[in-house]
């Protein structure tokens, strides 16, 4: 197909949001290997410095990142408890450690700045309508899903 002069080409869609996915774990990865954190750490660690949580809450809470060769989060748990940043009530609730508060703060300004970069030059109104677009869009793969 030949390219009519003045009219500006685009990578399909499904090229941008791949692309921009690959990027946003990427950076993700690099943000929490900083802060000897995985994603599925960061997010056990962010779940629990929300207040406490019982371990089968925290199961609950997170699910859809658990699988058959992963049916649990006790591990991350007891991982973020060797460090001394999550410690257990005599209930059995987690909770933030001092510590764990302070690396969990740390690892989140990352983030959020991490974040921040992502929509760096995007007006409030531009974010508002890129987030109903794409929503618009899941909605419309949805109900293509379900038909």
């Amino acid at each position: 197909m030949q390219q009519r002069p003045g009219v500006r080409q685009h990578r399909p869609f499904g090229y941008w949001v791949k692309e921009i996915d690959r990027r946003i774990e990427e950076m993700g990865r690099r943000v929490l290997a900083e802060q000897g954190l995985d994603r599925r750490l960061w997010q056990v660690l962010n779940t629990i410095a929300r207040g406490p949580v019982g371990p089968d809450d925290l199961d609950r809470e997170l699910a859809p990142f658990l699988s058959a060769d992963e049916p649990t989060l006790r591990p991350y748990v007891d991982d973020l408890a060797r460090r001394g940043w999550v410690s257990r009530s005599g209930e059995g609730d987690l909770t933030l450690t001092d510590a764990g508060r302070d690396a969990y703060g740390r690892a989140r300004e990352r983030m959020y700045a991490a974040r921040a970069r992502v929509v760096e030059g995007l007006s409030s109104e531009d974010y508002d309508t890129l987030m109903d677009l794409l929503e618009r869009i899941a909605g419309n793969l949805g109900a293509e899903v379900a038909a």
